[in-house]
């Protein structure tokens, strides 16, 4: 018997005595009701056809059980990989798909037999969808034909989804789909005696943050080129395929407009062996599909390594490659000017340059930008949004322009990038059956932006048009005060809107007609929401002046008749944490609360606990402002009590909250803040605390913002690290983590080390790692285990079942 067989049969063991356990407890009623909210919460996403005629809904899989967690897998390079299969565990899953036609009058449920869906995609001309399915016998690519409402299986290739997101691209014509398939990836470790690592600070490296599993050893680099490589085939509507050039790390590509040409970006063939995937360089170049031939190579983007802190700077190479989408086959990209240093005096830092097809006159000098270049995107007529930004002050700005046409630019915004009042939004884009992204421009040539809306009186997202020639912009679509209404997208004669209130489920909607006043229901969730009372948003002062603010949840089963005034007796609560660090004052008092977001049950989140009768302040403010020139971490414990002291006080001010009985709890940074509250006030009885961090000299080299390492702040880092006052903190704090963390400042040893200290300590805590789970939690089970923890451990500290008369 095998390694592999004998944990299969642990594992199902396990399984096996942990379904026993779950039936046992499930006579109880906690246990009845975190199963059924596991069951029933849902979150859908939408997709309009090319043509605008129909429209697919995809169901996820909102929490898939921890034996696909458990598959065999192999972390490289800040990557997941099963070995298993050619997939990834982080790949979004989904059940089902629901196609509504134009009418709207009857849905078709397109639900695979087996496995689940991990990517789809319309054809060009909307008479099929792409899918790619994924079972225990790998990936395979599907096809459902809407005309003769059939779906089966186009190809028995075995088919990669290691790299990149998006993995089907159709070509122009609908006559074949281009994917990529799965190579030997075969692979076994040297058996030669291991040998002394050199490293040497004469090859001077800038110490970035601190990561794991990186590609530190001729074994790793070999093994993750085996299980990443793949080669790019094109499939026709037969199942014939044909390979396109050579096997490669491909991540993302994209058909040119004309179908004749491929953009391939790949990772480079040297690995950085000091930083993880997301801060490697890559490699682009041109495929001819007549021939399988490159045609073009882009000057390759270097790895994000040894570059200045400032976060404008950029390693030199192409950025941003893509197609124009007016154009039959036309390239675009950024490279700097600068050498990737903003800080360099110099009027212009980027270039953005094109090559044509055939691609035999090199690269033309299309823009040059005067800020880092950030993002432009491109509508079929040649106009187009150019963001650019500068990290020094926090500058973004955002110009429209017309291709080959100087004159024509016109200065949308230029805004501080953390004022979220004066946000104008993001330009409505759709992504091409190709994979390309195209601004969307209407009849009249006006482009659209979206924005959510958020000022001090609330949030209403909006949709403006802008002129290119007029330079007019006009307010098209507003959501209404009652309800949350969200745009998906802008099509030639509608507006497609998330439509939603704390409770009732998001139904989406169609706009058309003049003033978009006639509605038809495109789809409706049918989930249910069992709250009865209102959010209630409470605007309060910290005492040194800052405004803020936070969202009361209030139980069912307060005796009350849903007014604050009039709840009695008094409840208890839980604050819902993260801190966020400001320079501005200004931008420290703006709020992003939603209070009219439908409330669905989010087992990650703190709403759950209403079920057991305790109030939420959820996300009370909690800012850390820079003071006397300083940075804000200098004055972070100060700034976090005097939050938390703010917040217990407006909660006793609501004459609702037992102040008496509270409990703080927080995820990642949020835990972080949870074990310092504890250890620096006695404001709470309880604390619950997950996947944190809390020993800052583990994170020496910065974390969340911060750009100092630790030798350049150090009584910074020490305050604020709550593992140095473990013996201060005399309140039960519950520890969660995954085992599989990889988030970089969230080792899972940060909260076993914490343990320890606690018990060093003499002090009530209580330590679960979660098996297979990583910064957040996927699995049923470990969610079911997740909510009957906390749910015991603050029903405990918090004798949620003893009744308080008022003080009043």
């Amino acid at each position: 018997m095998n390694k592999y067989t004998l944990t299969v049969l642990y594992l199902s063991f396990a399984l096996v005595l942990f379904s026993a356990q779950v039936s046992a407890q499930s006579e109880t009623k906690s246990t009845n009701k975190w199963l059924a909210l596991l069951e029933n919460s849902e979150n859908e996403e939408l997709y309009v056809s090319p043509d605008g005629q129909s429209t697919i809904v995809l169901h996820p899989v909102s929490y898939p059980s921890l034996a696909l967690l458990a598959q065999p897998r192999v972390s490289l390079g800040g990557l997941e990989f099963y070995t298993s299969i050619s997939s990834r565990p982080d790949l979004p899953h989904y059940s089902h798909v629901t196609l509504i036609e134009d009418n709207a009058s009857a849905s078709i449920v397109i639900r695979p037999e087996s496995g689940v869906i991990v990517d789809s995609n319309w054809a060009p001309d909307s008479s099929s969808i792409a899918l790619l399915i994924q079972s225990e016998k790998g990936v395979r690519l599907w096809l459902y034909n809407v005309a003769e409402d059939e779906l089966n299986q186009l190809s028995a290739l075995d088919l990669s989804t290691r790299l990149g997101g998006r993995n089907l691209r159709w070509l122009p014509d609908s006559s074949a789909i281009v994917i990529k398939a799965s190579v030997d990836s075969s692979f076994r470790a040297t058996e030669a005696l291991l040998q002394p690592r050199i490293e040497s600070t004469e090859q001077y490296r800038e110490q970035g943050r601190t990561y794991r599993n990186l590609l530190d050893t001729e074994d790793k680099q070999q093994h993750f080129k085996s299980l990443a490589q793949s080669r790019l085939v094109k499939i026709d509507l037969l199942g014939n395929s044909q390979s396109i050039g050579q096997p490669d790390l491909v991540e993302h590509f994209a058909v040119s407009p004309d179908g004749h040409y491929l953009l391939v970006e790949s990772l480079p063939q040297r690995l950085s062996a000091y930083t993880p995937h997301k801060k490697w360089g890559r490699e682009y170049r041109v495929l001819d599909l007549s021939d399988n031939k490159v045609v073009y190579q882009l000057p390759a983007l270097g790895d994000k390594i040894n570059l200045p802190k400032a976060k404008d700077s950029v390693p030199m190479g192409a950025r941003d490659v893509q197609w124009l989408p007016f154009e039959n086959a036309t390239i675009s990209w950024a490279e700097a000017t600068d050498k990737g240093v903003m800080a360099t005096q110099q009027p212009v830092h980027d270039h953005v340059y094109t090559s044509a097809s055939p691609f035999t006159e090199g690269k033309q000098l299309l823009l040059e930008v005067a800020w880092r270049f950030h993002s432009i995107l491109w509508s079929r007529t040649g106009t187009a949004i150019l963001h650019d930004w500068r990290y020094e002050d926090k500058q973004l700005r955002s110009q429209l322009l017309k291709y080959q046409h100087a004159d024509l630019t016109r200065v949308i915004s230029q805004r501080n990038y953390r004022d979220i009042y004066t946000d104008s939004g993001d330009p409505v884009v759709i992504r091409t059956s190709e994979g390309n992204q195209v601004l969307i421009e209407d009849a009249a040539k006006k482009v659209f932006l979206l924005s959510l809306g958020k000022s001090k009186t609330g949030t209403q997202p909006y949709i403006d048009s802008y002129d290119l020639h007029s330079g007019k912009k006009e307010r098209v679509f507003t959501s209404s005060s009652e309800a949350l209404e969200t745009p998906i997208t802008v099509t030639p004669e509608a507006i497609i809107v998330r439509r939603e209130t704390s409770d009732s489920a998001p139904e989406y909607l169609e706009l058309t007609g003049k003033k978009l006043q006639q509605r038809s229901v495109i789809y409706r969730n049918s989930t249910q929401n069992s709250m009865s009372y209102p959010p209630e948003v409470i605007d309060y002062e910290r005492s040194d002046g800052l405004q803020l603010q936070g969202t009361l949840h209030l139980p069912n089963d307060v005796n009350a008749d849903h007014t604050l005034a009039k709840v009695r007796p008094k409840i208890p609560a839980v604050l819902w944490i993260y801190p966020k660090k400001y320079e501005d004052k200004k931008l420290s008092q703006q709020f992003s609360v939603v209070n009219n977001r439908f409330r669905h049950f989010n087992p990650l989140g703190p709403l759950p606990l209403l079920h057991d009768g305790i109030a939420v302040f959820e996300s009370p403010s909690m800012p850390i402002l820079s003071a006397d020139g300083g940075e804000p971490n200098d004055h972070f414990i100060e700034q976090l009590v005097m939050n938390a002291e703010a917040a217990v006080k407006a909660l006793d001010k609501t004459g609702v909250i037992d102040v008496q009985r509270l409990a703080v709890m927080g995820h990642s940074y949020g835990a972080f803040a949870v074990a310092n509250l504890l250890a620096h006030t006695d404001l709470f009885n309880v604390g619950v605390a997950r996947s944190g961090a809390y020993n800052r000299t583990l994170t020496p080299f910065g974390f969340q913002g911060e750009q100092r390492n630790l030798w350049k702040a150090k009584n910074s880092y020490l305050s604020m690290s709550p593992f140095l006052y473990a013996d201060q903190i005399n309140e039960p704090l519950l520890l969660i983590h995954g085992e599989n963390d990889l988030n970089s400042g969230t080792f899972p040893m940060q909260s076993t080390r914490m343990y320890d200290a606690l018990v060093a300590n003499k002090q009530k805590a209580k330590l679960v790692m979660l098996p297979y789970e990583g910064h957040a939690y996927r699995a049923k089970e470990s969610l079911y285990q997740v909510l009957t923890l906390q749910s015991e451990w603050l029903n405990r500290w918090l004798e949620v079942d003893k009744v308080t008369s008022s003080s009043d």
